[in-house]
């Protein structure tokens, strides 16, 4: 049985053709930096519908199905940062991220998981 990391970002105003771009680097860099791609899915950001409430990104990542911890915590961490400078870049939005129903807290301008 596998987890995934679920995010959502919501704000009045939509994405800037600057912040679109800024995020597709990131989530480019971290694909292509990922170790584990065999075992997993890449980071995906929903298809965007701005009929929906004032949700201007969501997302998943299922975590790689092996075993191994460190693999694991390494898969978590990684998206994590990844979700860090993206949310760096999206100034204002209201943020919810969560490894299935384990919330991330955003603490010192990083996402870790709750304690």
């Amino acid at each position: 049985m596998g987890v995934s990391l679920y995010y959502t970002a919501e704000r009045t105003t939509l994405l800037t053709e600057q912040e679109q771009e800024a995020v597709t680097l990131i989530v480019d860099k971290y694909n292509d930096r990922f170790e584990h791609t065999e075992d997993t899915e890449s980071f995906d950001l929903y298809a965007y519908d701005d009929s929906e409430s004032e949700v201007i990104l969501a997302g998943a990542t299922k975590m790689p199905a092996s075993a191994e911890v460190e693999v694991l915590m390494y898969s978590i961490n990684h998206w994590l940062q990844c979700l860090t400078e993206i949310r760096l870049v999206v100034a204002e939005a209201e943020w919810h991220v969560h490894l299935d129903d384990n919330d991330a807290v955003w603490v010192d301008n990083r996402w870790q998981m709750e304690e």
